[in-house]
């Protein structure tokens, strides 16, 4: 028996003949490809294999996120680690033996509940998900995929379900069970396969099966990870992988060996870390005559806003392209492959209005201008741009007499839609950069010393820092943002550089130590 959710996706596909992918308005998938895992779905703070874990672990940003799957009595593929209810329930059923309308009578937070001492307010019921469902859930965004680990002979009917849900491009396996893991070549060989193996497995004869098997990666269990095994496995043209991997210091070490997926309970914490990694003091290539406004990053690249030039890098540094733009663009934010700066001509901070603001948008991948928008509410300048929920917010100027900031509240089309007042006081000039994560909006303000102003998701509860990001601010995976900085040197110019940031509750951030590869 199928869910509603998958039974009606199905039948729409097949009816109408369209990728799934068109609900999240992409062609295609771009499926991220970080290396992260998250084993049960975010488990380390939501119960596992739920679809609150599920969710949270693919809005941090994982590329994958791995559940494990039983058939029920009644022939529905759900979505538990154990063969009954009782470690993780209120009641003990066993899967196989139980239909799915009885197992959902099971609170399958009950353990994590308990364990972290959370009130069912804190921690709400949680029935356990069919597959359908699950899968349904990951087709509606493209950049996670779903890695499926199954703990009975039940190969077979999950790749029938792939299948007639046209899902295979979301879809990967993984399990240490040959068996199970060669089936799955033979009924699809277009899903990769991750195959599990012990600590003390033997490497030469598991290369030669998986390469005949046409399986992707091995993964190794985290005790038996070595940097000569880990080099093995890649000269023989597979993927490395390790489970499971907790501890800081393991995830670090791994890394170090040049292992390509870490299975993890705490996902969030290995996002942290790789972006630590790899973006902290990345310093754009070139001067350019004037100071850096702003700056976001995609999977591959930096986008720098130099006031007079739009320049893309890669995540390095390296230039990868630049072109003149009008005098003067500002800050900078990338939504759906399209980069939009705000954009002054008029004067800034005048208490008579005498701006000129607009949003210029541009193609991420060529930074050629495909539109131009009034945004002449702004009326103290355009200075800083941001994005939540399918809105644009455009921050800027503020002449010295007046004790609040303003954010205009703009469509997908930039139509205007409402002015929000932050209670903030004065901070010189307004606002210059904005950006919204983790559930928080941060401003970078001019001053001296510059100031950091951060507020919740509706522009309350405003909170004041001595921090410099006033040249630049944008989300990344793991709780992270990243600031940019930039000094002027005269006729030799401008230069622009980025390092990752920790929130922290005494200073607003605190950037992190320098971790260079």
């Amino acid at each position: 028996m199928e869910s509603n959710c998958g039974r009606i996706l199905a039948l729409l596909m097949t009816l109408l003949g369209f990728l799934t992918t068109h609900a999240t308005g992409q062609e295609t998938p771009s499926f991220l490809e970080n290396g992260v895992t998250a084993h049960r779905g975010n488990s380390i703070a939501y119960p596992e294999n739920t679809m609150s874990a599920f969710r949270n672990a693919m809005a941090a940003g994982v590329d994958w996120i791995e559940a494990d799957v039983w058939l029920t009595k009644d022939r529905e593929l759900v979505v538990i680690h154990d063969s009954t209810t009782a470690r993780v329930g209120n009641k003990n059923l066993s899967v196989i033996s139980s239909t799915y309308s009885e197992l959902r009578t099971v609170d399958v937070a009950t353990e994590h509940r308990q364990r972290n001492q959370l009130t069912l307010e804190d921690c709400p019921t949680q029935h356990i998900p069919t597959l359908a469902d699950l899968i349904c859930e990951v087709q509606k965004q493209g950049q996670t995929r779903l890695s499926i680990q199954p703990k009975m002979d039940c190969v077979a009917e999950v790749v029938g379900l792939v299948k007639k849900m046209k899902a295979q491009r979301w879809i990967g396996f993984n399990d240490g069970n040959l068996e199970y893991m060669s089936q799955v070549k033979q009924l699809a060989p277009e899903i990769p396969v991750f195959w599990d193996r012990p600590a003390d497995t033997h490497l030469e004869a598991d290369l030669q099966i998986a390469r005949k098997q046409g399986f992707e990666s091995l993964v190794l269990n985290r005790a038996g990870v070595t940097k000569d095994k880990v080099r093995q496995i890649q000269e023989a043209g597979l993927g490395a992988g390790a489970w499971t991997v907790n501890a800081l210091r393991e995830m670090s070490r791994l890394l170090d060996f040049g292992v390509q997926r870490l299975y993890t309970d705490d996902p969030m914490s290995l996002l942290g870390m790789i972006c630590e990694r790899e973006l902290t003091d990345i310093q754009c290539e070139g001067r350019y005559p004037h100071h850096l406004q702003g700056m976001d990053v995609d999977e591959a690249s930096i986008y720098w806003s130099f006031t007079t030039k739009l320049v893309k890098t890669d995540r390095d540094g390296n230039l990868i392209k630049k072109v003149d733009v009008a005098n003067h663009h500002g800050d900078l934010c990338l939504v759906g492959g399209k980069i939009y700066v705000a954009v002054n001509f008029g004067q800034f901070n005048n208490a008579e209005g005498k701006a000129d603001s607009w949003v210029y948008v541009y193609d991420a991948e060529s930074l050629r201008e495909e539109a131009r928008h009034e945004v002449q509410e702004v009326f103290y300048g355009a200075g800083g741009i941001g994005y939540q929920e399918g809105h644009f917010f455009v921050v800027g100027g503020l002449p010295k007499e007046i004790e609040e900031n303003y954010v205009y509240e703009y469509d997908q089309e930039f139509k205007f839609l409402k002015r929000h007042v932050i209670p903030s006081g004065q901070t010189l000039m307004g606002i210059q950069t904005a950006t919204y994560a983790h559930d928080r909006w941060w401003f970078g303000c001019y001053g001296n010393p510059k100031v950091l102003l951060v507020t919740d998701s509706k522009f309350a509860s405003p909170n004041l820092y001595e921090f410099d990001c006033s040249l630049g601010i944008a989300g990344l995976p793991g709780g992270r943002l990243l600031v940019a900085s930039g000094i002027c040197m005269g006729k030799s110019g401008c230069d622009g550089q980025v390092t990752v940031a920790r929130p922290d509750k005494d200073s607003g951030l605190k950037k992190s130590s320098s971790l260079k590869r």
